[in-house]
């Protein structure tokens, strides 16, 4: 297919699956996803997994070279399962963020998430980190698609039948980090991690500079592979992960990180308290899973691409209207994909209607829930789908979302 297009296929479709396809080298990268998801996503999905793969086990050469094809087979389910447990099918259309719900979570917890963090860049060669409650990002520091590769930590930090003291997985033994696991504290894991040149230069630009507060010689001795997703360097790092029952700090660190026990005692002591209390808090304030209580009458999304987060007030079982809704969202998210500079696109069909609208950096769908929409058989002037935009304009000025 190269030779006839003169370029390698990034996308092919079959009658029941498509399969995103990346070419790097003497390497071909393939994943299969359900034709009803729109392209870009399927795409980003791919590009995420790639991602993954180079975060925690560096080039992919070296890392077929220096571990056996049976552990390299497992770290790739484990990466898959990790994709499929986005929280709903709307997460799945933007491969946006787990992000946690901020409407339901008191300021002030938020704001003790971003103090903890910042505390911790003060300890030697900390550049950055984020804060994780069962599976959803509290508060980060790091750019989405770091977020995304450290999200997941939460699942991996205690996974059933291995244990937690001492930091470090089984099958990470064989990675040798200079500090040994048994002399880690309580609950923590030090594992080395890749990161591409831009993402480590985003990192050591962040403004609290822990350099200039270092005593002696400030260089960071980080090492650079070559051979990482396009043929970009890799910079080997460290990912700090403490995990406090359902809540997980980790912290990007340079590499010397894990030779200086000091720091780690430091980042360790200074934020336990801290993370204790938070963990308790947020147990307490977040609601309990299950349908809520109050019925909307309305359903809507917005997607912050810079960010890379969605809002919804959807659950993530939906009923036979809000399929509808799912569905509207996966072919105008095409659209738009397509279609950079349409602003609004409304579609319907005999049950509802979905509005949508988009700008450089975000987009947002709403549907009315409820009683059928009145319409005519054709559209005409009199028909309700007419009525969402300023419905959506309304309701969604709550939710501090302004289609204004």
């Amino acid at each position: 297919m190269t030779e006839l297009l003169g370029s390698p296929p990034q996308l092919i479709r079959l009658r029941k699956l498509k399969f995103a396809v990346r070419v790097d080298g003497s390497y071909l990268w393939v994943l299969g996803c359900p034709t009803d998801l729109p392209d870009s996503s399927c795409q980003r999905f791919l590009d995420l997994l790639i991602g993954l793969f180079c975060f925690y086990n560096g080039p992919l050469p070296q890392a077929y070279e220096e571990r056996p094809w049976e552990e390299l087979d497992q770290e790739w389910e484990r990466y898959v399962r990790h994709l499929q447990h986005n929280p709903s099918d709307l997460h799945r259309i933007f491969s946006s963020l787990w992000a946690m719900d901020k409407t339901k979570v008191d300021p002030l917890l938020l704001l003790k998430a971003a103090l903890i963090l910042q505390t911790c860049q003060r300890a030697l060669h900390v550049l950055a980190g984020c804060i994780i409650y069962k599976g959803l990002v509290v508060s980060t520091q790091l750019p989405p698609s770091l977020t995304a590769k450290v999200l997941l930590q939460e699942a991996e930090t205690n996974p059933k039948g291995l244990p937690v003291n001492g930091g470090q997985l089984q099958e990470q033994k064989s990675l040798q980090l200079p500090l040994e696991a048994s002399r880690l504290p309580e609950g923590v894991r030090i594992t080395p991690v890749y990161l591409l040149e831009n993402e480590a230069a985003t990192l050591r630009d962040f403004p609290v500079e822990w350099m200039a507060r270092s005593p002696g010689p400030t260089a960071a001795a980080s090492a650079a592979a070559s051979n990482g997703p396009g043929g970009a360097a890799l910079v080997r790092m460290a990912l700090y992960a403490h995990r406090v029952r359902g809540l997980v700090l980790a912290l990007l660190a340079e590499e010397p990180f894990v030779e200086s026990e000091g720091s780690i005692e430091d980042v360790y002591h200074s934020s336990l308290a801290s993370l204790n209390g938070l963990e308790v808090h947020l147990k307490e304030t977040l609601p309990k899973d299950g349908p809520s209580s109050l019925k909307s009458s309305y359903g809507f999304a917005h997607y912050d691409s810079i960010q890379n987060v969605l809002t919804t007030n959807f659950l993530p079982t939906a009923s036979p209207q809000e399929e509808h809704f799912l569905r509207a969202v996966s072919l105008i998210h095409a659209d738009f994909d397509q279609l950079p500079a349409a602003s609004e696109i409304t579609v319907r069909n005999a049950s509802t209607a979905v509005y949508a609208c988009q700008n450089a950096v975000q987009e947002t769908y709403f549907q009315q829930l409820g009683s059928p929409l009145r319409h005519s058989g054709a559209p005409n002037p009199r028909d309700s789908a007419f009525a969402l935009p300023a419905k959506a304009k309304q309701k969604l000025l709550k939710h501090g979302v302004n289609l204004l």
